[in-house]
């Protein structure tokens, strides 16, 4: 009885002791798979944790591309701006300025036509370079009618005051009337001489309006050019001071 007492206290020690051993190997093995599981997470963070930031450094590395970009279009488009301003602001210039010498010059032009003295040289030059009329047909030269009217243009030389354009037309016209000359009266108030055919349809004008344009048309694309010249050396100069 006692001896099956101790085989039976025996037999759960054994027990006992194999219950225990295999608690300490689960635990072991727990232990083991634990931290092997646990270094795979702190493997695989860090993984992740390295593509994250990789993927930001290329994410930053192509907003600073973009930037740069967007930088480089801005600026392109601030200097064609620029550009633009500057060649509508110079054109204007241009314009304005080249408006003024024309109004200058129409200035200059009839007071020079509306001088006494430069007329009577005018009406010389006119009357010894104008040809004969066809036969049946007569020269006139028309003079402004604010300077000498109709009236005074059929007057006798004598009548007229000594000194006077009018007494140089009347002086003169005695020699023209003999080469089939004569003089008359400008009707759409010009300033200025026009050599008409009486009978024929042609005229030439050293009137104000003829002499204008053609002075204009010789004169302005060199006051354009001189303009521009100017323009560029100012900017060449400007730009060779900021630098």
């Amino acid at each position: 009885m006692a001896h099956q007492q101790r085989q039976a206290e025996d037999n759960r020690a054994i027990e006992s002791t194999g219950v225990q051993n295999l608690i300490g190997r689960l635990r072991d093995q727990g232990i083991v798979e634990g931290r092997t599981q646990a270094d795979k997470l702190v493997s695989d963070a860090r993984q992740q944790a390295a593509e994250i930031v990789a993927a930001a450094k290329r994410e930053a590395e192509a907003m600073q591309i973009r930037a740069k970009e967007e930088a480089g279009k801005v600026k392109a488009a601030g200097e064609d701006a620029i550009r633009l301003a500057m060649r509508d602001t110079i054109l204007s210039m241009e314009s304005g300025l080249i408006d003024v010498f024309r109004t200058r010059l129409s200035g200059l032009v009839k007071g020079t036509l509306e001088d006494p003295a430069f007329l009577q040289r005018l009406i010389i030059e006119v009357a010894g370079k104008t040809p004969k009329a066809p036969a049946g047909d007569q020269v006139q030269l028309l003079l402004p009618a604010d300077v000498i009217s109709l009236e005074d243009l059929q007057r006798k030389p004598e009548e007229a005051k000594p000194g006077t354009l009018q007494h140089f037309v009347l002086s003169l016209g005695e020699g023209l009337l003999r080469e089939g000359a004569s003089f008359g009266v400008i009707e759409d108030g010009a300033v200025g001489v026009r050599v008409k055919l009486v009978e024929g349809d042609m005229h030439v004008d050293f009137t104000e309006t003829a002499l204008n344009e053609l002075l204009l048309r010789h004169m302005v694309p060199r006051f354009r050019a001189l303009l521009r010249g100017a323009v560029v050396r100012d900017a060449k100069s400007s730009d060779s001071t900021t630098a």
